[in-house]
């Protein structure tokens, strides 16, 4: 039987009486009421070299209105000036309507933004301590790469053009992570820009036995040799035109034959290809010294079909099975970008001015960001595993706080912070707790112990 905390355990004065989890939730709570300060941001603003001025309308007011619209979610519309900026005059008094706008339109708006989603996203980590366990145990995280659309008025199109003519859009790459169930950082480009050169942008080196989820517009050799270079690993699907030759076999006793290199076609001709099959390789991928060596697990879903995924994981690491669940986690990111369209109107602009853009989805992320941290939060404080809080639901929960939230975060609402976080938690624990997962939809992140999807 889990065990909850009460309103007593967490208001007790002697911190040495919580358990670790309750310990980690406080410390997570008193890291976002600690960056969501004026001198917390104000030091994001001068690192940005953002709105020096600071009049009416500050880059800590700015950064409250931004979280509060998009933590509210859409109505059956985009979020425009006008709606941010009336929230604005309901909270701090009046400001003009030009200058308000011309707040987000410079590029000094999405640096300040970018850096304030990237240090929270640092801050909840550090504070939550969360660790992979089941058969990701082995990785620091697990962290999955992809690409969506963004669409903008159609006077973007010059700057922004899109593959529809007449038409203008953006392309933004995000990074997710199953260890935190936190979108961590994004690159925009017009959406006529490549998805590798974007995530070049984003990730210009791996991080050390960490695990990362790409599609195939994000395949190339070159990401296998830097990953090895690393000490880290990419699981991804083989394209067609990838070369690969095979030197190597595991059998069902674990045992590994070897051999002289063979393609894959004239290597499975006459191995068993009913359904369900699968096969363990080793490869060599390039000639003379790029040649790289990595593991190759197929899967048959028919005779003729046999889907193939390429890595540089160990079979220390994950089996054969393990490798082609491991890739299946790769649909979260698709669920969260459905969840962001759906609530923070992510799947379209209402500005055409490309700073703006950026400016307000990197505001996006962090309102997402806000709401799965406070998720992290009240899970680590009752005890539940993260895997039972679903997110959607926590999303909507926590919705209805919004404007309490902002206001506990710049002290001007009755309700304190540390209560408020009660008040969450309890709600959360009453509305997202799924207790037990029904049989018809097993979820493939509890199996694998990806905690934070």
């Amino acid at each position: 039987m889990r065990k909850r905390s009460t309103r007593r355990s967490a208001k007790s004065p002697a911190r040495s009486r919580l358990t670790t989890k309750q310990s980690k939730a406080a410390e997570v709570g008193e890291k976002l009421e600690r960056f969501f300060t004026p001198e917390s941001v104000d030091q994001l603003r001068v690192d940005a070299e953002y709105n020096p001025r600071q009049r009416v309308s500050t880059a800590y007011r700015l950064m409250l209105v931004v979280v509060e619209a998009f933590m509210m979610g859409g109505s059956g519309g985009v979020f425009g000036f006008a709606a941010m900026r009336a929230l604005f005059i309901k909270r701090f008094g009046f400001v003009q309507k030009c200058p308000f706008q011309l707040r987000f339109k410079q590029p000094a708006a999405a640096r300040f933004f970018r850096a304030a989603l990237e240090h929270l996203v640092r801050e909840v980590v550090s504070a939550a301590g969360l660790r992979l366990s089941g058969r990701l145990k082995h990785f620091l995280d697990v962290r999955i790469y992809d690409g969506t659309g963004q669409r903008v008025p159609p006077r973007g199109r010059k700057a922004l053009p899109a593959c529809t003519p007449a038409k203008a859009g953006t392309k933004w790459v995000f990074g997710y992570s199953i260890k935190t169930g936190l979108l961590m950082h994004g690159a925009m480009g017009a959406e006529t820009a490549g998805e590798a050169p974007l995530w070049r942008k984003l990730v210009p080196r791996f991080e050390r036995n960490v695990l990362y989820l790409l599609d195939l517009g994000f395949f190339e050799r070159q990401l296998f040799i830097d990953a090895l270079e690393a000490g880290a690993h990419v699981l991804m699907r083989l394209k067609s035109s990838a070369k690969v030759r095979v030197i190597g076999h595991m059998n069902p006793d674990a045992t590994v034959d070897t051999f002289k290199e063979r393609s894959i076609a004239y290597h499975t001709k006459y191995l068993n290809r009913r359904k369900g099959s699968t096969f363990d390789l080793d490869v060599l991928w390039g000639n003379g010294k790029q040649t790289t060596r990595l593991r190759l697990v197929g899967f048959a879903h028919s005779c003729n079909d046999i889907r193939w995924y390429l890595t540089t994981a160990g079979r220390e690491q994950l089996s054969t099975n393990e490798v082609i669940q491991a890739y299946r986690l790769r649909w979260s990111i698709e669920l969260l970008f459905r969840e962001m369209k759906q609530n923070l109107d992510l799947g379209r602009s209402f500005t055409a001015h490309p700073d703006a853009i950026e400016a307000l989805t990197y505001g996006a992320m962090l309102s997402h960001v806000v709401v799965r941290s406070l998720r992290v939060q009240a899970a680590l404080a009752n005890e539940i595993p993260l895997t039972e809080l679903r997110p959607m639901a926590c999303l909507r929960v926590i919705k209805a706080f919004a404007a309490d939230i902002v206001g506990a975060l710049s002290g001007v609402a009755p309700i304190p912070w540390s209560k408020l976080l009660l008040d969450i938690a309890d709600s959360l624990t009453q509305v997202a707790w799924e207790k037990k997962t029904s049989r018809s939809r097993q979820r493939i992140p509890l199996k694998m112990g990806a905690i934070g999807a």
